[in-house]
């Protein structure tokens, strides 16, 4: 099975130095950035480097996942964050993983035993194992991490998930679906690094209460 990885970047300059020349490009069949109109030389340090960037067209993180997607020739979809929260040398271990045991979606966690996230505060960890719990306690899932975007999926799968969330919520409906449909879904303890440059996205108080609402519209859905 041939695997396309999919680089989502918005000014991610520095992480793109530092990240991108650890990857050995033998690991998978394909790479490219999807790049949401960087302005701080993302694109050109990543074409000097080699990579295939695609410009974005619509806003934010669903859209770029989507038009990833959609320019992939891959059968196997990894994404995969330049801003220094995911370890490049798991990317093996995932597409190893995926196609071993014929899994759906096998994804990072910072949460199982021997998972750790060194870029959490209180507060986000808190609310990463909080938001997890209630996936799996309204849906039957028995996930460790269900908002770490560091994963491998299927590509048609992603496609009929028919995901519309932003952001954290796009990685919360893809582990909520996932438990609805009874995808397969297998985890591998891993390391989240500090992020390095580029600006972090996230805000609590306004990402909390998305992921809120997300769980009960999904619920009253079901």
């Amino acid at each position: 099975m041939t695997t396309s990885v999919i680089i989502p970047t918005k000014n991610e300059v520095i992480g793109v130095k530092e990240i991108l020349t650890k990857i050995d490009r033998v690991w998978a069949e394909e790479w490219f950035l999807i790049d949401g109109n960087s302005t701080d030389g993302t694109i050109q340090e990543a074409e000097n480097l080699g990579f295939e960037v695609i410009q974005q067209t619509g806003k934010g993180l669903s859209n770029a996942y989507r038009e990833g997607v959609n320019h992939a020739s891959g059968e196997n979809i990894l994404f995969f964050s330049p801003d220094g929260n995911a370890e490049p040398n798991d990317i093996p271990k995932l597409i190893k993983k995926m196609v071993d045991e014929n899994c759906d979606i096998v994804q990072i966690s910072r949460f199982g035993k021997e998972g750790i996230s060194e870029d959490d505060t209180i507060i986000t960890a808190f609310g990463n194992r909080m938001f997890t719990f209630l996936v799996n306690v309204f849906f039957g899932g028995k996930l460790t991490d269900s908002l770490f975007g560091f994963k491998i999926i299927k590509k048609d799968v992603f496609i009929n998930l028919n995901l519309d969330g932003e952001f954290l919520t796009l990685e919360q409906q893809m582990s909520i679906k996932s438990c609805k449909y009874n995808l397969r879904i297998a985890e591998i303890d891993g390391r989240e690094p500090k992020r390095i440059g580029g600006e972090a996205k996230m805000k609590p108080l306004e990402t909390g209460y998305a992921l809120s609402k997300q769980i009960i519209k999904e619920f009253i859905k079901w």
